[in-house]
């Protein structure tokens, strides 16, 4: 009885009064359960990642390692990953700052929505479906080939290079609008009151604040370019640009070279592992920043012709890059080989088999995230500071490894013991699971936690717990985040191209296996209509989850006039 008293009062340090000691022992008991959930979790994601690592290791561990891994052959592909993802970075960076800083300046508030849209509909395309819009309007037979104004080839360097502008400039917008977006609105009455020109603008209020995250997008973007698979193996036409991803995928694939793909999924992760620590200060949001509104920042760089003409040439850009894309997938749209796709029993095997795994590890990772996060929650409040590490480095790690790195490691590590190609559903479900838990994590953490520390005593009071308390309490209060986590879950397995890649056959095939197949096709219009159903089929995914979770609306307001009844009494 003496423990339990100190307990209570342990908790009623934290900022927690109970009604009275029965209750402070029972949602004591549910803490004790909520922590032991996430520390268990944690540590099968840990001896996972052992697990794997250590096999790796030891594949990769002969006497001809130190050779594979300084053999010219090697060197060749980390320069050409890296020069590839130097270029892709510093375009990334250039187009989405410089839009953003026309977007802060030129922006009204129905522009600023279209354009942050637009920046987001960019980062939930498939890169499967990316590639095909990016030869739409780049290829031999492109849009732009069709007027004269482009000299690009159909595949190579500068395809991938526009590929991964594509994805990562509104990234950089998005971040960039943010920073400029929260500088005091005094900045810019001192910079019209003393007649700044834009030169002196920039160097004296918007280069502070957008240097300040320079570094650690870069360094992000660099990794994400760097670490490209799927956009390399479908635009880099061959081995003059590649990745250690790619190499990787050929020495499991076709050559069966397990030692090389060992060695080289080692020296990935140690590469990763040093950029990661580059980008970790970075603190970015996927939400949409407010729009800023002219009566509260009035800048007096905007009426110059020089200003007019940079921002229209910006916009002109962003929207040639990320816009134009997908506008000429629907473009040269042929609805007869529509029909010639849709009667194959291929596509809806394929479409049956990517539902499943984009429905089952959508719901799986959003609820292994909710639990985490409550976990992080309780412990946060008993102060267990060393366990909240435990569980974030345990999820991070998975960072540190791409999904192609980790199916390698799979399949060195089960191959004699399972037939991997039978239980590959289930390999392919738990690496979406794996690689999407870290962002979602990261969305939905701020609004859940602040969800939980608002109904802890209220749920107490009402004897509402568990599941119950759950549907009436914490979702209607987290429906947008919700609806966000889903939608980019579902898309990002959907699409997923890398693991799939690796154990794909005719039992098992998904949508992008079959587009990328379909892609290897010249002339195949068939891509075309694919890509197009794929991104339709996530909107329409989106919006459905939309619209159950806001069905909750309903249950909110009911709640909020519990809370303010219990609140008068």
């Amino acid at each position: 009885m003496a423990y339990r008293k100190h307990k209570i009062k342990g908790a009623e340090k934290q900022g927690v009064k109970f009604l009275n000691t029965s209750q402070s022992v029972v949602l004591l008991e549910y803490f004790k359960l909520s922590r032991l959930y996430g520390l268990s979790f944690g540590l099968i994601l840990s001896l996972l990642g052992c697990a794997i690592l250590v096999q790796l290791l030891l594949i990769a561990s002969n006497d001809n390692y130190l050779a594979v891994i300084f053999s010219s052959s090697t060197f060749y592909i980390i320069k050409s990953a890296g020069w590839q993802a130097f270029l892709s970075t510093f375009f990334s960076l250039l187009v989405g700052i410089l839009s953003a800083r026309a977007l802060h300046r030129r922006g009204n508030q129905w522009f600023v929505k279209f354009v942050l849209s637009t920046s987001f509909i960019a980062l939930v395309v498939p890169t499967t479906v990316a590639a095909l819009g990016i030869v739409a309007v780049w290829g031999r037979s492109g849009f732009m080939n069709s007027i004269g104004l482009t000299g690009f080839s159909l595949f190579g360097l500068w395809m991938v290079i526009l590929a991964h502008v594509f994805f990562n400039a509104p990234l950089v917008l998005r971040v960039a609008y943010s920073a400029l977006k929260s500088q005091p609105s005094y900045f810019w009455k001192i910079a019209s009151h003393n007649n700044l020109t834009e030169v002196e603008i920039f160097k004296v209020i918007e280069w502070p604040t957008l240097k300040s995250f320079l570094v650690p997008l870069a360094s992000l973007i660099f990794l994400l370019c760097f670490t490209s698979f799927s956009i390399v193996l479908m635009l880099g036409g061959g081995p003059d640009v590649t990745t250690l991803e790619v190499s990787i995928y050929h020495a499991v694939r076709f050559s069966f070279d397990m030692q090389l793909a060992a060695s080289l999924s080692i020296l990935q992760i140690l590469i990763c592992s040093g950029l990661i620590l580059i980008s970790k200060p970075l603190n970015f949001s996927l939400t949409s920043p407010a729009p800023n509104s002219r009566n509260t920042i009035i800048r007096n760089d905007v009426e110059s012709l020089f200003s007019r003409l940079t921002d229209f040439f910006c916009f002109l850009i962003f929207f040639m890059v990320i816009l134009l894309p997908l506008v000429a997938l629907f473009y040269r749209l042929d609805l007869s080989s529509g029909l010639i796709l849709f009667g194959q029993n291929r596509f809806w095997n394929a479409l049956y088999t990517s539902s499943k795994l984009a429905f089952f590890s959508s719901i799986l990772s959003v609820m292994i995230a909710i639990v985490l996060i409550h976990s992080r929650f309780r412990l946060n409040q008993s102060g267990s500071r060393i366990s909240i590490q435990f569980i974030d480095i345990s999820v991070s790690f998975y960072l540190l490894m791409p999904a192609i790195v980790f199916a390698t490691g799979c399949f060195i590590l089960l191959r004699n013991h399972v037939n991997l190609f039978e239980h590959a559903f289930w390999l392919v479900l738990l690496a979406n699971v794996l690689f999407s838990l870290p962002f979602i994590l990261r969305i939905l953490s701020p609004s859940l936690e602040q969800t939980l520390s608002q109904h802890d005593r209220l749920s107490l009071q009402l004897d509402i717990r568990g599941l119950k308390k759950f549907i009436f309490l914490t979702l209607p209060s987290i429906n947008r985040e919700l609806q966000l986590v889903l939608g980019i879950s579902f898309a990002f397995s959907l699409g997923d191209l890398s693991v799939i890649t690796l154990f794909g056959n005719k039992e098992l095939e998904t949508l992008p296996y079959f587009l990328y197949q379909l892609f290897g096709r010249y002339g195949a219009s068939e891509a075309d209509i694919l890509g197009i159903f794929i991104l339709v089929y996530i909107f329409v995914a989106y919006f459905i989850f939309g619209v159950i979770l806001m069905s909750f609306e309903k249950i909110q307001r009911f709640c909020q006039t519990v809370v303010h009844n219990a609140t008068n009494k």
